[in-house]
């Protein structure tokens, strides 16, 4: 099994793509391509007296954080993330995993991957820390114009990765709303979900809120990119704010200090549970492709656990039960062909880009795409 690693995705590279590679390759039997910078990687990987099945691939270009999507793939077509892709295209590689600009590995997978037949719009998804355990949600920001068809697609692929990655046996799934009512939310959101009642392939719930997700009662939750990237960061502006204030009290007296002292072991628990790190990665569902997309200030424990998560993606064949439940969903009539296929190519336009082998225009543009910040 082999993954390849754009090393040169984090904040500081390749320094966590190295060792966390060389920890999961020697603590399990993947086969790890670091892709980048090969004069750099060789110095990095002798460092360390193991290196486990760890090999180097040279891309002399590498794509920053800050730089346009669009323009960065059509120009830099031999960047670790394009190369490391192309591996995983012509069969040299079964999955992909990057820390790099996340709008730019958006764009390449379109490109290079493309999507599975009958998907119209890949989704980003995360898995949340829940009281109960953990929860998919998606979609966290590719696409923030969704028709119900397109979140009737979402919830096919969260619950193929939520039952196939994850190991739930029969996900329960919910769309994320203002109310649990089925007249709640907009128009789209109804038909979504008069539309997921009927599937009797689903274990549908209805409609959740962000208290009972977080509660647990849902292990796949569906909405566009708009609410989910309003949820992903609003989550995160109260983790940030409850951990300054618990911070602030526990040193605000002498007393507070000694329960700090006696509340550490349970605040590192608490830590643990939250941190990104400890889990495996956002995948970016509906490609032609296992990519994992991971956060720019992911550390070596980051690095390792998405590699692990990925093994078990693979070993478990996450891209064949997604292929499986869209072809379920349009026998169903939840996807028309001829309009799924009209879709792509506006999307494509849209990028400014046809395919690998043909230059965009100068004057491409992001549309819908970029309208979505993608997460940047």
């Amino acid at each position: 099994m082999r993954i390849a690693l754009d090393a040169m995705g984090t904040d500081n590279p390749p320094g966590p793509e190295v060792e966390g590679a060389v920890l999961a390759s020697l603590n399990s039997d993947v086969e790890v391509i670091l892709v980048g910078d090969e004069d750099l990687l060789k110095e990095k990987l002798e460092a360390f007296p193991k290196k486990g099945n760890v090999s180097i691939r040279h891309a002399p270009e590498a794509i920053t954080p800050l730089e346009p999507p669009v323009i960065a793939v059509r120009k830099k077509k031999h960047s670790s993330m394009h190369v490391a892709m192309r591996m995983v295209k012509e069969g040299e590689a079964q999955a992909f995993i990057s820390a790099g600009n996340t709008g730019a590995i958006m764009v390449a997978t379109r490109v290079i991957l493309g999507s599975i037949p009958g998907v119209a719009r890949p989704a980003l998804s995360q898995t949340f820390p829940t009281l109960q355990g953990r929860t998919v949600v998606l979609d966290l920001g590719a696409n923030v114009d969704c028709t119900a068809r397109h979140l009737c697609e979402f919830a096919e692929m969260g619950v193929a990765y939520s039952r196939h990655a994850l190991g739930v046996e029969n996900p329960r799934i919910a769309l994320l709303n203002i109310g649990e009512e089925n007249v709640k939310g907009g128009a789209i959101a109804r038909e979504a979900y008069r539309t997921l009642s009927k599937a009797s392939h689903l274990n549908f719930i209805g409609n959740i809120e962000p208290r009972p997700l977080c509660e647990g009662k849902a292990d796949v939750v569906v909405c566009d990119g708009f609410i989910g990237n309003l949820f992903l960061k609003t989550s995160e502006a109260v983790a940030y704010f409850m951990g300054k204030m618990v911070r602030e009290h526990f040193e605000s007296s002498n007393m507070s200090k000694i329960g700090a002292v006696l509340a550490r072991k349970a605040l590192k628990q608490i830590k643990h549970k939250m941190d990104p790190n400890e889990y495996s990665g956002a995948p970016l569902l509906g490609v032609d492709g296992t990519v994992i997309v991971l956060h720019g200030a992911s550390t070596v424990r980051g690095i390792e656990n998405a590699i692990y998560g990925t093994q078990h993606a693979l070993e478990n064949h996450l891209l064949e039960h997604i292929r499986e439940n869209i072809q379920t969903l349009k026998e169903n009539g939840g996807v028309n062909g001829s309009a799924q296929d009209a879709l792509s190519a506006d999307s494509m336009a849209g990028l400014g880009l046809q395919s690998e082998t043909e230059d965009p225009p100068e004057a491409a543009v992001f549309s819908s795409a970029e309208s979505s910040n993608l997460l940047q």
